[in-house]
């Protein structure tokens, strides 16, 4: 299969051309290995002229990219019409290969995120399509009764892990564990919870409070977040705030 190939900014461009189906998938395969040069270590794929994609294709694509990262490499596609970008989420090879909108993209991608963001008119040191390295690994809340504690947070959406007579652990989205352990002091009415939560509908989730009960304010409209407070386990006041996240998480 012919691939059109350049340097680019010390980045290998590879460009195909037409369909890629069970007829020449192995061919493709070959011919993009055939085009990296061992030393090379930023390749990007560009798949404006591919009209179609077949499985076949798919799994070319992958060997390529998991030989590329064996070694080092990095790997991009870009530039895919809507019907090719779509296969490639439909199917999930979006999540384990980076597809992004344009050669200007990729080609600040394999720069690094610094770069990414300076390109895209960003301030943040990361672009939008990638998530942030760290997340915040476990937060811990003192309570006078673990079991009730743990029931009230599994009941409002968070993921039971353990369950003890004197310690429990839950997981927020992002993978973040929240850690209840038994008080060995009363817990004061209304003390500020050590951690606020923040949800993506605000809103919906004022309305399963209250319907299950939970004391909650009314709604407060702000410039950046929509805010109410609960009264939750051991009588804390735990505000809650729509999501501001703006990229990948």
């Amino acid at each position: 299969m012919d691939i059109h190939s350049e340097q680019q900014e010390g980045v290998l461009i590879l460009k195909p051309h037409g369909r890629i189906d069970s007829a020449n998938a192995h061919d493709f395969q070959q011919s993009l290995t055939a085009a990296i040069d061992d030393q090379q270590s930023a390749v990007v794929a560009d798949f404006q002229d591919i009209s179609y994609m077949s499985s076949a294709g798919l799994r070319a694509v992958l060997i390529v990219a998991k030989a590329l990262r064996q070694r080092g490499a990095r790997f991009a596609l870009c530039s895919m019409t809507p019907v090719i970008a779509d296969v490639f989420t439909i199917s999930g090879f979006s999540k384990v290969i980076t597809v992004l909108d344009s050669r200007t993209e990729a080609l600040a991608h394999m720069r690094g995120p610094r770069a990414a963001a300076e390109d895209s008119g960003k301030t943040g040191a990361l672009a939008d399509h990638e998530r942030p390295v760290f997340a915040i690994g476990h937060v811990r809340m003192p309570v006078e009764d673990v079991r009730s504690a743990h029931d009230f947070f599994v009941r409002h959406g968070l993921r039971g892990i353990l369950r003890k007579a004197d310690m429990a652990i839950l997981e927020l989205r992002g993978g973040t564990h929240l850690i209840l352990n038994r008080s060995e002091q009363p817990i004061e009415d209304g003390a500020k919870a050590p951690f606020d939560l923040m949800v993506d509908d605000v809103d919906q989730v004022w309305r399963q409070f209250t319907d299950d009960g939970v004391h909650a304010t009314d709604i407060e409209r702000g410039n950046i977040h929509d805010l109410f407070h609960i009264t939750g386990p051991s009588g804390y006041w735990i505000r809650i705030s729509s999501s501001h996240v703006r990229g990948a998480v």
